[in-house]
């Protein structure tokens, strides 16, 4: 994932890949018991040491940035099974609808 850039601080429905990688980087560093950890994604949050607790406030702090709901269920798929490509994706297809809404 890429470092953060200005860009990533203004929610936009017109995000794109770098943007919304850059942006779920700089929320979820904040949560990394190791912050200078490299991580993909295909790393999971059990492999990233995030718990659900955090979990959940990284998907606050998403919806806050992005301006977009996440259909996030914990029930549908263990937390710390989920991976940040997963994450990625669900950020993409919130900022897709709101698109398409507007």
């Amino acid at each position: 994932m890429s470092a953060a850039s200005t860009a990533i601080d203004r929610p936009s429905a017109a995000a794109n890949e770098e943007d919304v990688e850059g942006g779920l980087f700089t929320i979820v560093r904040k949560y990394l018991k190791s912050p200078d950890a490299a991580w993909t994604a295909q790393t999971t949050m059990d492999e990233a040491q995030i718990d659900s607790l955090d979990l959940v406030e990284i998907v606050f702090e998403i919806e806050d940035r992005f301006g977009v709901e996440i259909n996030f269920n914990a029930n549908t798929k263990p937390a710390g099974e989920i991976t940040f490509g997963e994450v990625v994706g669900m950020i993409r297809a919130a900022l897709a609808s709101k698109a398409r809404a507007a």
